[in-house]
């Protein structure tokens, strides 16, 4: 090869190094200690996760936090993927999955003072039940909505339902459990209990629109998934997250 033409292949090859695409990931804004904003930046376990597994891929990562609704409306068109996604027969058709990121327990959180007997979603039938806004949470639960046996309400974040629960204007809300006991400590959280039979146990995920094309990704980022939960250095960022006041 030539020099110029040596020189060009060189110049063209930095450019593209330059100018190489980030992949975007959106994360919902405000459920703390798994992803939220602070300070405009991302926080929590899931950021923590995508940005180790995405550095030890060489892949450069955008995250951007905002609402949940939002952020289901944009991966569904393929703007971006996203991160800490339940599954669900619909989602299932919109969407190609990693492997299970961390598994979620939700729980039901009571007033002390007015138990709820719970051993199966019928037993929520009538009842005001906190949930956050765009969030789905079993298929038996959200079919329940749906046809209006269940009495959603929802919110922006676990903080707000809680309270709502705090003052009566709910029979019951839907938390995850690590999110939920860190709420609990809080002022005016006294008279709130968690039962103790979840609600459901779910895996979370990193998933892109079909459209997208990102099985080869998805595909490496699994398997530095796996490579994480044996070095141990995935159940250390668990802790770290969880411990991040």
């Amino acid at each position: 090869m030539s020099c110029p033409r040596l020189l060009a292949a060189l110049v063209l090859g930095c450019c593209s190094l330059v100018t190489r695409a980030e992949t975007l990931v959106a994360i919902d804004n405000a459920n703390p200690p798994f992803m939220y904003q602070q300070g405009g930046q991302p926080m929590g376990l899931y950021p923590l996760i995508l940005q180790t597994v995405f550095a030890r891929l060489g892949e450069p990562l955008e995250i951007h936090p905002m609402p949940w609704k939002r952020a289901l409306l944009k991966g569904a068109t393929g703007e971006l993927g996203i991160a800490g996604i339940y599954k669900n027969p619909e989602r299932l058709q919109r969407f190609d999955y990693s492997a299970p990121i961390f598994e979620e327990r939700l729980l039901l959180y009571v007033q002390r003072e007015h138990p709820l007997h719970f051993e199966r979603t019928q037993d929520l039938y009538g009842k005001r039940i906190g949930v956050i806004r765009g969030w789905s949470y079993t298929e038996e639960f959200d079919q329940a909505v749906r046809s209006g046996q269940i009495k959603a309400e929802e919110g922006s974040s676990d903080d707000a339902n809680l309270r709502k629960l705090a003052s009566g204007r709910l029979d019951a809300v839907i938390a995850i459990e690590l999110a939920g006991q860190r709420l609990l400590g809080q002022p005016g959280m006294e008279q709130l209990q968690a039962l103790p039979r979840p609600l459901s146990i779910n895996p979370t995920f990193l998933v892109f629109a079909k459209q997208a094309a990102q099985h080869e990704l998805l595909q490496r980022f699994d398997q530095t998934l796996r490579d994480m939960r044996q070095d141990g250095s995935l159940q250390r960022l668990i802790e770290q997250a969880v411990a991040t006041p």
